[in-house]
Order: structure tokens, then sequence, then C-alpha cells
């Protein structure tokens, strides 16, 4: 029996519109540079999100690749406060979960930088967790297994009672080897779902959630204004 639920962040409580942030490094960069596509290559970004470095030396890093003449803080608009939007569909979700007793964890491969960012400005998307596992407090990123272990034990729960929702399809398999059910929410394109993914993404993960007895059909009805009153 499901008595925790474990949420990725990135595309899954909040979309990442990398497209902006693609259109404004490519706007800035001289003839001949990287194509900013390439950036989730960088070793800079997996050492930030493990906490190896800080603010400063990525963003020093990061346009020294891209060959950026910018400043750090408007680098840092538009790789983060300019990219950033919480899905309210999914926060209602996870307040339903709350309600019908689940313990909640936040799972996610994540800066220092961008954390702090979405807690300032949005607190709503990480209330309501019961731990927050973070890859620059543990060290570790997904699919590492500590990702999941360690907030399991915290929570007191054993691997066949969590339930996973992630963009990525890696993490989804690493969670299931360890033990876990998971949803692989595969909503990512370079647009963020601007060709209705995102929507059937919703209605396939609250329906999963409804025939595993995690949510009632009404409840379900409440995040996606569909009617599954006659869901199996």
């Amino acid at each position: 029996m499901n008595r925790c639920v474990m949420f990725d962040f990135g595309n899954v409580l909040a979309a990442f519109h990398t497209q902006r942030f693609y259109d404004y490094i490519r706007a800035h960069q001289p003839p001949g540079a990287i194509e900013p596509e390439r950036l989730f290559g960088f070793a800079c970004i997996t050492r930030f999100d493990l906490g190896l470095i800080d603010t400063k030396e990525f963003c020093s890093e990061m346009k020294r690749h891209l060959q950026l003449n910018v400043e750090d803080e408007e680098f840092l608009f538009h790789c983060c406060d300019d990219i950033i939007e919480p899905d309210l569909r999914i926060l209602a979700l996870k307040q339903i979960l709350k309600g019908n007793g689940f313990k909640l964890a936040l799972v996610s491969n994540i800066n220092r930088h961008h954390f702090e960012y979405i807690q300032a400005k949005y607190p709503q998307v990480f209330l309501d967790f019961d731990y927050l596992a973070l890859s620059f407090q543990l060290g570790v990123r997904k699919p590492h297994t500590k990702m999941y272990q360690v907030p399991a034990e915290n929570l007191g729960v054993k691997p066949e009672e969590c339930f996973l929702i992630d963009d990525t399809k890696t993490n989804i398999d690493a969670f299931e080897w360890w033990g876990g059910i998971g949803y692989h929410y595969n909503v990512t394109n370079e647009h963020y779902c601007s060709n209705g993914r995102l929507k059937i993404e919703r209605n396939g993960l609250v329906l999963r959630m409804i025939n595993l007895g995690m949510l009632t059909p009404a409840q379900a009805s409440e995040v996606v204004r569909i009617d599954f009153s006659n869901a199996s």
C-alpha cells in the first residue's frame, strides 16, 4: 500500500521554460559559440547541483563556456527568474494527497540558488512536504539510490510504499529497481508541452492514482477538471 509520494521539482511541480533561456543565450553570443542546447552537458551544472561550487563560480564557468559577456545578476535572472513557473494543478494535487494522509517528499536535483529563489518567491511550492531530499545538500543526484532511500528512512516507509513522479525515465527506472512505484511524467519538450502533452500526462497521472486508491474520482476532477467517476 502506498504511504508516501515523492515529487520531482523541474517539469513536475514547476515548468522550466528552457527555450527562453536558449534564446537569451543565442542573442548574446558571438558567432561560432557553442550551441546553448548543449549546456546541460557542462560539468559545472552537475557540480552546482551537488553543492560543490557556489553561485559565483557557476556563473563564471557557464559564461566562459557559452562565451557570454553579461553581469552575473542578468545571467541568473534569465536562467532562473524568467523561466520557472509553478504548476498550480500539481500543487493542488500535492495538497489533496497531504489531506489523504500521505507522507510527502521532494526529491530533486536542484542547486542552492534555484531552491532559495523558489522558496522566497513561490513558498507554496515547498509547503506540505515532510522531507526535502535536495541534491546540493545530500551530495548526490538522481538516479543515485540515496536520493530515494534517505527520505524513505526519515519518513519511516519502505520502498514498496513509495510512489515517485518524475519527468526523467532514468530516474523512474532507478526508483523502481530500488523497489518503489514510479510514474514517468513524460512532459518535456523545447516549449514545455505546447503540443498538449502536459494535459495528457496530468490526466494519466491522476488516473493512475485513482487506480492505486490514492485519489477518489471527485478529487481527481478537482485537479484536471475531468469527470473520472467511471474510472476503474
